[in-house]
Parts: structure tokens; C-alpha cells; sequence
């Protein structure tokens, strides 16, 4: 396929199905309607208490998570929600993911990508990075500053939400996944249109110091209603956003040399969903994101496109529920001209596409006893190709497939959960000389899961789970080839097609307590405490074996276990949000390469916590609010000097916001107000050494609806 930025997205062959089954649908069903009001509420539903079962589908995840549903789970699940990423982290998803318990990021000035890290582990599929649902699976070995791990791109405007799933993940998305998973939900016509309105629009303007330039963002909604008998509904929803930052200066008023963060990302989304009837949904979406910027003294094109398709059925029958979710995901990377390393005009594309069939029954047995239960079967796979200049990059790919189910068995006070997958794994490529040949590597895992849960008091909830995930070895590990100069495509000599799968034993314990009314009538306090043991064998790092580097499996086990907390209390006028970590992942062990460009080079600090707490003034019209940040003591590897311990450190932030009507709202955000010096914990060495960390940063803006 041949690289390019032009001013529309590709079309793939998911865009062409969607456009066959949208013309199907339409021609079956005669439109005559126009767009009108509905007097209908469209709120959702409280979740129940005690859903044991936590799927990820199509259009994210379908946790129902966000706000209290968080405190109603018997599992380590976390959201944040779009208004305060715009708010409390002045729109930045990495500062967001950073206040979650138990999840980190590798942040680097000049690196807009995102890896998350969960619980210690990141990297070549141990976290389930995703956007609507859909892997981000994009790599690359650029310099000795760099992981190789899996990288996300999302534009920040377009970011509705970030759902957080820690430890084992249900469903088709639990596939090979070792330590969790996140999803980065996209703007949808619910976050669009006003709550009443068949249409509508969402526009939104930024503007800051200290290189955050300008960004905007304009949205529109439409939803078609009474159609085919009055039944029938169509929505329609697109989006596009820029943003334009230039590099910024750190608490000491000067530009880190060689951590510029200029950079322009565009994007876009269109969703399409056709609704014939009450019990089918079909849905399409494209959303796509486009990049330069300088990274590893090379001039980096981004280009990438996310494509989902999906068909929904719900008959009036306790048995069946369905869920059809296809999805295509190419992300294309391009060295452009202008530096004069010897890499310059790599290309690769890292292509993953998929397919998963779920069904969810609930049904009242005997005796009070309710059971959910959910099973399905799903595909995945990763194709990673190289056409210029590849470097430590090897091409190959990964199918991975699974079968799964999980129960949950409801007696009222208390809940029985219980869930069996197995996951088959395939690993193929073509290796270079001497070898010269085409060759497989497969295997399966069983992975069971046992949990339960109690309710204490009607307000008190407990519950424990343990669980065994696995990660098969990627095709990049398997097929390495060391780090060839130029044009060169490296030995299979350094190739591993030996490697084991990482396997993990874990236990979760945790309580939730929901509680309105603790000080006063309208009051409202929550909390979640969670405690997590995991120990994993056949860890995979780079190292010398045989006077050769390869990627290897570490003898011994690699042990993590950490206390989570996040909570908050909202007595209307005033409130407070606290998230904290308390968590030893550092039994991580280091290879030849750690450190310098192969491997996560990185450990999670040992404590982190994120207190927030403001007003509510002028009758809630307007919020001001204040934000303490604390990353303690790290880790991070050294080129052949084994792991460093980093410094903790501690920020400060403000934001507000004022309702000036119902449709527009004017924002700020002030980050490190106190303009400290400090470098990014988790980013690898050098970049923390850099003291490349945001100095203070005012950020104002307005978002509208009509």
C-alpha cells in the first residue's frame, strides 16, 4: 500500500461492508421521515449491583462503568470520564491515566503515543491497549530511548472517555492479555447531541501558553426517528480536530535539546447506526488520525486508521443476545526526509484486524437464583510489515483466537462467578539468511477464573477472584533479527522460535462501599479498595544467549502485588476525588537490551496518588477546582548497568469552569502552577535525566453546543 496524508482516510474493505449492509437495510425498509424532537428520556439505566462479568466490545467497552457503575463491580475496573480529561488534566489522556490506580504510561516529551502501563507490565501485548474496542498494536525500535512496546495514537479532542480494566479481561478482548486492558472511547452522538434533540453540534476552541498553541474541534449529530412504522431509527455522527503545539519550555524556562514536542495532530471519526427495528442494531466506524513530528532525531509520519463494524441483536428472549463486532486497524509509519541518520525513510505498517460472535443470556432459575451467563468465540490478528530500512523492526504475525465463557451465579446476597477460555495462539514469518525459509509456532492455553462476591451491608460490598492469563511471544520477539544498519535485514541467527508464552497466576481482593446521606441529606461517598498478588513465569526479555542476543524466556518468577484506592465524597457544593497506588512491581528482570531500545526500560513508581478537590459556586454554574499530583521513587534500566532509581516528585494544578448557558461553557487549567523542574517518571533514563517534564502551562478555552 503506498504511504500518504491526504485529506480523507483510506477506504478499506470493512467501509465497503458497511456501505453493502447499510444499503440492504435501507432497501428493505422505505425512508420517509424528517429529523424532529423526541420527547423521550434517553438516560440509561443504573447498572445492578453485583455484575461479576466485564466484556469488551465493538464500540468500547461495554463495562458500564462510568461514575458510580465503578463502585458497583466486583472487580479492579476504573473510567474517567471526557469532562475531566478536558477539565482536571487540561485534556491530556496520559496525566489522566496516570491518576488511575494501578495504571501508568511511558511519557516522553517528543512521543504524542501512548503505552500504558498496568500493574508493572507493558509491552508486545501484556497491556490491551485500544480505541472503540479496536488493539493498537504499533511498534517501533527507534533509538535507545525507545521500548518497542505497543503505542496508541487518538487525538485528545476526540477522546470521550478511558475505561480501565485490571488484571484478568473477560470476553473477546481478554484474549492473550496479560496484565488488563484499556479502552479509549471516541466521541458518540450521545456527546454530541443535547439530551431531547434529534440534532446537533459540539464545537470547541483551545488556546494556551508555553507551546500549547491552539486546538479545536467541531462535531455534528443527527438522529432520524419513526422510520419503517415508527420502530425505525438511523444516527449519524461525524467529527473532525486539530491541534497545534510548538515545543515547550520545562520549570526552568528552557527547551530540553532533543525533547522538542511540536507537533500537529489531525483527526476525524464518522459513526453510522441503523436501527430497523427494537431488536437489531447495526453500526459502522471510521476514525482516523495523522501526525509529524521529531522522535529519535528522525522526522516521524503518523497514519492511522481505525475502521469497527458491528450488528447487534436483541430478541425478546432471555437466552440470546448477540453481538457481531468485525473490526481493521492499519497504522503506517514513515522517516521523512530531513535528518541524516541512516534510517532515514523507513516504512512499516502494523495491520490488525479481527473478529468476534458473544452471546449474553440472563435467566431466573429456581429458588430466587439468577444466572448471567456469557460466552462467544473470537479471532485476532497482527500482521507487522516492513518495506524500507527496518532496522530492529522484523516482520511477522500473530493470530491469536479464543474460546470463552463466564457464569455468574446470583443467591441474593451473595454471587458465585466462574469463567474458562482457551486461547490458541499462532506465530508466523519468513526468516532472513542464512535461514531463508517460511516457518509456524503455535500453541494453546486452558485459563480458568473463580470468583465471589458478598454484600456485607446493603452499602458494603466484597469480593476476591483468581484467575490465570497468559501472553503468547510476539512475532517481533520471535523473528528478531538484532539491529541491522541501513538497508540491512539482520540474521536469523538471532531469531528464538523457542520462546514460551508468559503465563501469570493472580488474585484480586477488593471492597466497595457506596454510601448517600454519610454528613448530610444530599451527600454522596464512595470507595474502592483493591489488593492484587500476581507472579509470572516465563518472562520474556533481550539477553545474550550463547554469545548471541535474542529475546529469551527468564527462569524463576516475576512477582507483583500492590493496594489500590480510588474514591470520592460530593456534598454538591463542595467535593474531593482521591486515587492512590501502593504497589511493588519491580521483580522485573532485565536483559542485555534493556535499556537500550529493546524492552520496556521502565518500572511503575512505587507509590502514586492524585488528591482533587474544589467548589461549586453561583448555583453549580460555576467549579473551581485544585489537583495534587505525587509520583514517588521508579526505576528505569541503564544500557548494560541494570536498573536506577529515580527521584519522587510532586505537581500542582488549577481548573475551573463556568456554565455560561445551557449550551456553552467556558474552561481553564493551569498545570505545575508552580513551574517545578522535573523529569517524567516511566519514560526510560535519559528522558527523566532530561528534566523534560511541562513546565507551567495556562490553557483557556469554550465549548458550545447548538
Amino acid at each position: 500500500m503506498s504511504y500518504h496524508h491526504g485529506a480523507y482516510p483510506r477506504l478499506f474493505s470493512t467501509r465497503f461492508l458497511a456501505l453493502l449492509l447499510g444499503s440492504s437495510i435501507l432497501a428493505q425498509y422505505p425512508l420517509s421521515v424528517t429529523a424532529q424532537t423526541t420527547g423521550e428520556d434517553e438516560t440509561s439505566t443504573a447498572t445492578p449491583h453485583n455484575l461479576g462479568t466485564i466484556f469488551l466490545t465493538g464500540e468500547g467497552l461495554t463495562l458500564g462503568v462510568a461514575g458510580d457503575a465503578v463502585y458497583d463491580t466486583p472487580a479492579p475496573v476504573s473510567a474517567i470520564s471526557g469532562a475531566d480529561i478536558l477539565g482536571r488534566y487540561s485534556g491530556n489522556a496520559q496525566t489522566a491515566l496516570r491518576a488511575i490506580p494501578g495504571v501508568f504510561s511511558r511519557q516522553q516529551a517528543n512521543q504524542p503515543g501512548i503505552e500504558v502501563n498496568i500493574r508493572g507490565m507493558s509491552g508486545y501485548g501484556r497491556v490491551t491497549a485500544m480505541i472503540d474496542g479496536v488493539p493498537q498494536t504499533f511498534k517501533n525500535i527507534g533509538g535507545h530511548e525507545a521500548s518497542g512496546g505497543s503505542m496508541l495514537y487518538v487525538h485528545p479532542e476526540l477522546t470521550g472517555a478511558v475505561e480501565v480494566v485490571r488484571g484478568p479481561v473477560s470476553g473477546a478482548h481478554g484474549s492473550g492479555t496479560l496484565s488488563g486492558a484499556a479502552n479509549f472511547r471516541t466521541l458518540a452522538i450521545d456527546d454530541v447531541v443535547l439530551e431531547g434533540e434529534t440534532r446537533g453540534g459540539m464545537l470547541r476552541l483551545k488556546g494556551g501558553s508555553n507551546g500549547y498553541d491552539q486546538s479545536g474541534m467541531l462535531a455534528y449529530g443527527q438522529r432520524f426517528t419513526g422510520l419503517w412504522g415508527g420502530e425505525g431509527e438511523v444516527n449519524v455522527m461525524a467529527a473532525i480536530a486539530h491541534t497545534s503545539q510548538s515545543d515547550y519550555e520545562n520549570g526552568d524556562g528552557i527547551v530540553v535539546a532533543g525533547k522538542g514536542a511540536s507537533n500537529s495532530p489531525k483527526g476525524g471519526l464518522v459513526k453510522f447506526e441503523v436501527k430497523p427495528n427494537s431488536e437489531h442494531t447495526f453500526a459502522f466506524g471510521t476514525r482516523w488520525y495523522r501526525n509529524q513530528f521529531i522522535n529519535s532525531n528522525y522526522n516521524w509520519d503518523i497514519d492511522n486508521q481505525t475502521d469497527t463494524l458491528s450488528w447487534k441483536w436483541r430478541p425478546d428472549n432471555q437466552w440470546i443476545n448477540l453481538d457481531l463486532e468485525l473490526f481493521h486497524n492499519e497504522e503506517e509509519l514513515n522517516y521523512r526526509p530531513g535528518s541524516t541518520g541512516g534510517y532515514t525513510g523507513r516504512r512499516t505498517a502494523d495491520v490488525t484486524k479481527g473478529a468476534s460472535l458473544t452471546n449474553h443470556a440472563n435467566v431466573d432459575l429456581s429458588n430466587g437464583v439468577n444466572l448471567d451467563l456469557t460466552f462467544g468465540v473470537s479471532w485476532q490478528q497482527n500482521d507487522f510489515r516492513t518495506y524500507e530500512r527496518r532496522g530492529g523492526n522484523h516482520p511477522g504475525t500473530l493470530d491469536k483466537s479464543s474460546l470463552f465463557s463466564e457464569a455468574v451465579a446470583d443467591f441474593g446476597r451473595w454471587s458465585l462467578i466462574g469463567g474458562l477460555r482457551y486461547d490458541h495462539w499462532e506465530v508466523s514469518g519468513t526468516r532472513t539468511a542464512p535461514a531463508n525459509e517460511y516457518v509456524e509456532r503455535s500453541g494453546g492455553e486452558v485459563l480458568p477464573k473463580l470468583g465471589l462476591s458478598f454484600d456485607l451491608t446493603p452499602e458494603i460490598e466484597l469480593y476476591g477472584t483468581y484467575s490465570h492469563t497468559f501472553r503468547p511471544p510476539s512475532s517481533h520477539e520471535v523473528f528478531y533479527a538484532n539491529v541491522p544498519f541501513n538497508t540491512g535485514v539482520g540474521s536469523s541467527n538471532n531469531n528464538n522460535l523457542d520462546l514460551k508464552p508468559e503465563l501469570s497466576k493472580g488474585v484480586d481482593l477488593g471492597v466497595n462501599w457506596r454510601r448517600d446521606g454519610l454528613f448530610s441529606a444530599e451527600d454522596q461517598v464512595r470507595l474502592k479498595v483493591g489488593y492484587f498478588n500476581n507472579r509470572i513465569k516465563n518472562y520474556i526479555v533481550n539477553d545474550l544467549q550463547g554469545g548471541v542476543v535474542r529475546w529469551v524466556n527468564t527462569d524463576g518468577t516475576v512477582k507483583s502485588h500492590g493496594v489500590e484506592i480510588e474514591g470520592s465524597y460530593d456534598a454538591g457544593l463542595y467535593y474531593a476525588n482521591i486515587g492512590y497506588s501502593d504497589s511493588k512491581t519491580d521483580d522485573v528482570p532485565t536483559g542485555f537490551g534493556t535499556g537500550g531500545g529493546n524492552g520496556e526500560g521502565s518500572i511503575q513508581p512505587d507509590r502514586v496518588a492524585t488528591v482533587d478537590f474544589g467548589v461549586r459556586l453561583l448555583d453549580q454554574r460555576l467549579q473551581l477546582g485544585a489537583q495534587y499530583r505525587y509520583v514517588g521513587t521508579g526505576k528505569e534500566a541503564e544500557f548494560f548497568n541494570g536498573w536506577q532509581e529515580t527521584a519522587a516528585y510532586d505537581l500542582w494544578d488549577l481548573y475551573g469552569s463556568y456554565k455560561v448557558n445551557d449550551t456553552v461553557q467556558a474552561f481553564f487549567s493551569v498545570e505545575n502552577i508552580t513551574d517545578k523542574t522535573y523529569g517524567y517518571a516511566g519514560s526510560g533514563l535519559n528522558n527523566y535525566r532530561s528534566e523534560s517534564g511541562r513546565g507551567r502551562t495556562f490553557i483557556v478555552g469554550m465549548t458550545a453546543r447548538f
